[in-house]
């Protein structure tokens, strides 16, 4: 159904009457439904609201999606359901009022992105040995729960569809049931990212009440021994499943998150396998960016051949049925496409499946691989905002002095990440720069530039030796 909607907007969209008729519903109505989204509700629930003029748009939008439907082969009951969902019609909405502000592009640029991930506070429990954050103590000047509040309504306002909250430990922010549930008031996916170790039953049952949609628990092994020693806590094992438990038996949508360093890399499959013994919605692997805490532990990067063949079994254990099994590397869009020969691919971690007579190569170059600043972007503790939770020093503006949506419209950096045609050396030249295009976020940690090439990518192993001569020699100095 994603697939028929996307096709549907794409070639719907394509005439400036369209793209007229979008832009005039698109009207910005601080706390209030755009014309648009009243439009593809009143589309959806056979209702009728707002003024003579919103009704009047609505029947015009609802005329345009039938003609559509029929135009183009799509079942119009079948969409309809769909765009029951509010957190749907809020991600159809700002796909169609991005179309409609930017044309189509590949890959498709977007008024505001579908994703913003929120490190909610610089607090946890946990000393990762790979944490992006160095997270600890919580800071000094982190916002206040009115500021809070009002960055939610902001992030609405412009058009977002979905806050996931990290950290840091979300679950240590008093805040955190309070914005949750302000997310979901205003028709706005949330998501969980946490280390599992506070979800008790009860915590699980409160999160199932305020309707958090997604809780994705790190795990680096199946091993507690193992995956204690990376967290720096012993007994963070047990918790963590305890935690993972809690959140399938609430009905949750859960998923297991393990960032692969040498320090796992054999895990992977017992990590796999005990997703699917917990009866966990999905496993994802995430990519190693030496950021943070990272920093001091580069030498147990995978190489790009380890990266390589992982992504291999990634894509394997993605054919098996009953549990997502996707990947975070950008690269996993061309494994996919390789190993089955063009019949499957794969944008990122979104989806992996059959290609089909129309849809997911298209998916591929409307998502473009790496999101950062495009699809998503990050919020500090403290309201600086950054293209990736991955970037925490590359800051591009901040909320207390710069609405969102200006950030997001007006910074030179994101407009940078936003073209593909600016990457530099190897990614710029790879014909799969559209659909890939390298971890923004390794470039920057790795190369200090974020236009740079990918070096955990097979296409780029002379740069990763070279690079690897210079680490261990830093690496040895500083132990010595």
């Amino acid at each position: 159904m994603l697939l028929d909607t996307l096709r549907l907007l794409k070639l719907g969209m394509s005439n400036p009457v369209s793209r007229a008729i979008v832009r005039f519903g698109d009207r910005n109505r601080p706390g209030e439904s755009s014309r648009l989204e009243l439009a593809l509700s009143s589309f959806a629930l056979n209702e009728s609201k707002g003024n003579s003029i919103d009704r009047a748009y609505s029947f015009l939008v609802k005329t345009v999606l039938a003609m559509g439907c029929q135009t183009f082969g799509s079942n119009v009951d079948s969409i309809r359901e769909y765009l029951r969902d509010p957190v749907v019609r809020r991600a159809v909405a700002t796909v169609l009022s991005s179309i409609g502000l930017y044309g189509v592009t590949q890959p498709q640029l977007l008024k505001a992105p579908f994703l913003v991930v929120w490190n909610l506070t610089n607090a946890c429990n946990l000393r990762c040995r790979h944490c992006y954050q160095n997270a600890g103590k919580r800071l000094p000047d982190e916002l206040s729960l009115r500021e809070k509040l009002g960055v939610i309504r902001e992030l609405a306002d412009a058009g977002v569809v979905s806050i996931a909250f990290s950290g840091g430990e979300p679950l240590m922010s008093p805040d955190f049931f309070e914005l949750a549930k302000a997310v979901r008031d205003h028709g706005m996916h949330v998501a969980l990212a946490t280390n599992g170790t506070l979800i008790k039953p009860e915590t699980a049952k409160l999160l199932k009440k305020i309707d958090v949609c997604y809780v994705e628990v790190s795990l680096d092994a199946a091993s507690p021994e193992l995956h204690d020693t990376f967290r720096g806590l012993a007994g963070a094992h047990a918790r963590s499943l305890e935690g993972i438990r809690s959140c399938v038996e609430e009905g949750i949508f859960t998923s297991i998150a393990t960032t692969v360093t040498k320090h796992n890399l054999k895990e992977v499959r017992d990590l796999i396998n005990l997703g699917r013994r917990m009866k966990v919605n999905r496993f994802i692997h995430f990519n190693f960016i030496p950021a943070g805490r990272g920093r001091e532990i580069v030498q147990l990067d995978i190489t790009p051949e380890e990266r390589e063949e992982l992504l291999k079994v990634i894509y394997e254990e993605s054919k098996v049925v009953g549990m997502e099994v996707l990947s975070t590397a950008p690269q996993f869009g061309r494994i996919v496409a390789e190993q089955s020969r063009g019949e499957s691919t794969a944008p990122t971690h979104f989806y992996a499946g059959n290609s089909g007579k129309w849809g997911l190569q298209d998916l591929a170059r409307f998502i473009g691989g790496c999101g950062a600043g495009r699809l998503y972007c990050a919020i500090q503790p403290n309201g600086l905002v950054t293209p990736c939770v991955f970037m925490p020093n590359l800051v591009v503006g901040k909320l207390q002095t710069t609405r969102f949506a200006k950030i997001w419209r007006e910074s030179r950096t994101l407009r940078e990440l936003r073209n593909k045609n600016l990457l530099k050396s190897t990614c710029g030249r790879c014909d799969n720069r559209y659909v890939c295009g390298g971890c923004r976020a390794r470039a920057l940690g790795y190369l200090s530039d974020y236009l740079a090439p990918d070096v955990g990518c097979v296409r780029n192993s002379a740069e990763w030796e070279n690079l690897r001569k210079e680490l261990s020699a830093s690496y040895l100095k500083a132990v010595e």
